[in-house]
């Protein structure tokens, strides 16, 4: 993180990573918002950790092959707030850019599912009955199969292989070995 924020640090000038063109890109982001990003790439399995005591952070195969161009990359950045503002409860309004508070989320859901059409309401429906009674059979929280913002992204992006699959937020490759062949064979349904 010291190398994105352009941050002094002596580790990175005594490796000359202090020259690099990614040294300080994203000096203007919070270090909240970078962790939250760094989450993200983890989750999509762009980057993993490598030591034990102090673990470094390193692109993997598919990183290297979204670095490049090879393979496109679908990630939804983090909300950047302003410095200093604290976080907003779950379903509590957020000020929108005219100062008027933002629509509430469905509390049930978690999402915002009030502008899906018909078919997308009822590929979410659905999307939930698969994912509660594949946590129910396997003893785990629902959301450990996939939070209601990837079944959200699902809805909205409705991919169709599991190399889809990994460019929705939260479906990682243990994720999609485990449960991925199911919320696909959703759509599948859904969409035809």
């Amino acid at each position: 993180m010291a190398l994105l924020r352009g941050a002094a640090d002596e580790r990175l000038t005594r490796t000359g990573l202090h020259r690099t063109r990614t040294f300080g890109i994203l000096a203007e982001r919070e270090g909240d918002w970078l962790q939250s990003l760094l989450r993200r790439c983890v989750t999509a399995g762009w980057v993993d950790f490598a030591g034990e005591q102090r673990p470094v952070v390193r692109l993997t195969q598919a990183g290297r092959a979204v670095m490049s161009g090879e393979r496109p990359a679908r990630i939804e950045l983090p909300e950047r707030r302003p410095v200093g503002a604290g976080r907003a409860g779950r379903g509590s309004a957020r000020p929108t850019g005219d100062g008027a508070p933002a629509p509430r989320r469905d509390r049930s859901a978690g999402v915002d599912t009030r502008d899906l059409s018909t078919a997308d309401r009822a590929l979410w429906d659905a999307l939930r009955a698969q994912r509660l009674a594949v946590a129910r059979a396997a003893g785990v929280p629902p959301y450990v199969v996939a939070h209601d913002r990837t079944l959200d992204e699902i809805v909205r992006w409705k991919p169709r292989t599991p190399a889809d699959l990994a460019q929705v937020y939260g479906m990682g490759p243990a994720r999609i070995a485990r449960y991925g062949e199911g919320l696909l064979a959703v759509v599948q349904r859904h969409v035809g």
